[in-house]
């Protein structure tokens, strides 16, 4: 797990889920008792910053504490002038280099979300998995989350 520290509260932590459920629970998430948590599950689809304002306009209060839950796929394949090539088959260095792009890549885009939410505590969950799905429903046990937003478009809402 790597913490990196933002501008102001906030926490980046990283949390890699391996194929049985075995999340690594950060700290602060766990011990607050006193149910004013908002998760807010965001991406890079424009609806996540929609789930985001709705959710602080409509449900996160000054005292709440405001989750970010971002799900990033694993790495498996390295882009090379030669196409994509398994991780295993480049050098270390080209692998720690590709894997510092996207992690420069996500900070930009959850530096975003945190200057939408910036006059409140949280922190944001970064998770490595390929089934977003799973992986946010995994955590709902395991941070007992009573209030998760997630956004969707229009296009994407069934009705049965």
């Amino acid at each position: 797990m790597q913490q990196i520290r933002n501008k102001s509260d906030w926490e980046i932590e990283e949390i890699v889920e391996e194929t049985e459920v075995s999340l690594k629970i950060p700290s602060k998430a766990s011990s607050e008792a006193d149910g004013d948590e908002v998760y807010v599950a965001v991406g890079k689809s424009s609806s996540s910053m929609e789930a985001l304002s709705w959710a602080l306009k409509h449900v996160a209060k000054p005292s709440s504490t405001l989750y970010l839950i971002h799900v990033f796929p694993e790495v498996h394949l390295i882009p090379t002038p030669l196409g994509m090539v398994p991780k295993d088959q480049v050098s270390p260095q080209q692998v720690e280099a590709y894997i510092d792009r996207e992690r420069n890549k996500r900070r930009e885009l959850l530096q975003k979300f945190l200057n939408q939410c910036s006059a409140f505590k949280g922190e944001t969950l970064l998770i490595e998995s390929n089934l977003v799905a799973k992986a946010i429903v995994d955590l709902i046990p395991v941070l007992c989350i009573k209030r998760l937003i997630l956004g969707t478009t229009k296009s994407n809402i069934w009705f049965i």
